[in-house]
């Protein structure tokens, strides 16, 4: 089912806070759009932009600022022949089939246009608008081509196409999409039956990772250098977390490692901040601090400057640990602008975490 998300207004592509908590919510109720236009009102090309859209596709969902919405309610009455009407408050087509609060939906030739009229600093108006037919998850240890080997037959099978990405070594997201007949629920069944331990049928990791950490009573704290909070930020963005997330420790400076981790001096001077020993005296100071089941730490050289022969920029370990001393560290070199580079980071540990967890994390439902 194709669909396309139309933002007007062009100056909300600098307020990525804002577009984060657009495609969040648009994620939840449609498909990945097939496009995504950022158009200003002023755009000569805008009613062409609107129209293509609306014909070319089975759901259009238009995002609109209150300066622009009266516009954009011309433009989709003209292209669908109809006069504006006065409901609810609003100036809309007049064969509007569901009006709510800022949102409204139309149907045209079993063709759906949900117009919302947003603000940057309120909610999001209701999507009128569901065609959720797809369902992500992750598969961990795998390379792509055994990936495929695997699933592919059982895709077909099931009437599912599946599309992979690579999100760092040892870990694919990979998209499953129905078709009208097939069976995403059987197919992640037969998935998951075939390649055990690997597959996490959950669209969002660390969600299930705190999902998993709430059935079995268990806690977490984080220990961080290059990473500056990102995966503390990963974790606690997410209501609920406080049940099992401790805290987190940003010891950015080693005198900071030292007197809040525990660290040695003597490891920190012969051997660096962005070495294994050092991690793993995160890993235990972090653990001894919080008294947390499991802890995640990271260290490493971000860049874009700080690198040197012996560890360039990109050079960062990470590990996790639990609190029976089962610990798993990894030396990474990586590549990027320093924000991905702490973004692969933080992907990175949170797989060691579902290693070291991994009778837990990786342990499937039926068995859980």
């Amino acid at each position: 089912m194709k669909s396309s998300l139309i933002v007007v207004g062009k100056a909300l592509r600098y307020n990525t806070s804002f577009l984060n908590y657009i495609h969040t919510t648009v994620s939840n109720h449609l498909d990945f759009p097939d496009q995504t236009v950022y158009i200003d009102k002023n755009d000569k090309e805008l009613f062409s932009i609107v129209e293509e859209a609306i014909a070319h596709s089975e759901d259009t969902l238009i995002l609109t600022t209150a300066e622009s919405f009266n516009l954009i309610n011309k433009v989709v009455a003209t292209l669908g022949e109809e006069a504006l009407e006065l409901k609810e408050g609003m100036l809309i087509p007049s064969k509007t089939v569901h009006i709510e609060e800022n949102s409204y939906l139309l149907v045209r030739e079993n063709k759906r246009i949900n117009v919302l009229k947003i603000c940057e600093t309120l909610k999001l108006p209701r999507i009128l608008i569901n065609n959720k037919s797809s369902a992500l998850f992750s598969v961990i240890n795998i390379d792509e081509d055994s990936l495929k080997i695997f699933l592919e037959p059982l895709a077909q099978n099931y009437e599912i196409k599946i599309t992979p990405t690579l999100l760092i070594d040892g870990w694919i997201i990979v998209e499953a999409i129905s078709s009208k007949y097939g069976n995403i629920e059987n197919f992640f069944k037969a998935a998951t039956s075939l390649l055990p331990q690997k597959i996490i049928n959950h669209p969002d990791v660390i969600e299930h990772i705190i999902q998993r950490l709430q059935e079995q009573n268990k806690t977490l704290s984080i220990a961080e250098s290059c990473t500056g909070g990102l995966i503390t930020t990963m974790f606690t963005q997410h209501a609920g977390v406080s049940a099992v997330f401790k805290g987190g420790l940003v010891t950015y400076a080693n005198e900071i490692k030292e007197s809040w981790l525990g660290v040695s001096g003597e490891t920190l001077e012969h051997f660096g901040a962005v070495s294994e020993l050092c991690v793993r005296e995160m890993l235990e100071g972090v653990l001894n601090a919080s008294l947390a089941d499991y802890a995640i730490a990271t260290s490493g050289i971000a860049g874009p400057t700080g690198g040197s022969l012996e560890k360039p920029v990109g050079t960062v370990y990470v590990g996790a640990r639990d609190k029976e001393g089962n610990v798993m560290i990894e030396r990474l070199l990586l590549e990027g602008n320093r924000a991905y580079i702490q973004t692969q980071s933080a992907y990175h540990a949170l797989k060691l975490l579902l290693h070291v967890g991994e009778s837990i994390f990786l342990k499937s439902e039926k068995n859980s």
